[in-house]
């Protein structure tokens, strides 16, 4: 093994051991492993952050592109998955107010 495939194998190991943090998936209730691993990016002060999602949506009143972020954070033993809004970028003009 090459040392690329080897920190590959210390970086999965390590998403795994933080994975089995939860009672949940040690007693069997949650999977034994992260169904969206496959998008986990990064491994933060005990949350694990996914990729992100754009989308399309009206906030306060203007079309905007909101990024949205998948997390999962230990609650009560069980990972508990959120969408985090991270960014909004309005893609109207800004509202001007007539005279």
């Amino acid at each position: 093994m090459d040392a690329a495939g080897a920190e590959e194998l210390r970086k999965r190991i390590e998403e795994q051991r933080h994975w089995e943090q939860a009672e949940a998936v040690r007693d069997g209730r949650q999977s034994a492993t992260d169904p969206d691993s496959f998008e986990l990016e990064e491994l933060v002060d005990g949350v694990r952050y996914y990729g992100r999602d754009e989308q399309v949506t009206v906030v306060d009143g203007r079309r905007s592109l909101v990024t949205y972020r998948l997390t999962k954070a230990l609650v009560d033993g069980w990972w508990q998955r959120s969408n985090v809004r991270e960014s909004v970028r309005y893609l109207d003009e800004v509202p001007t107010k007539s005279s």
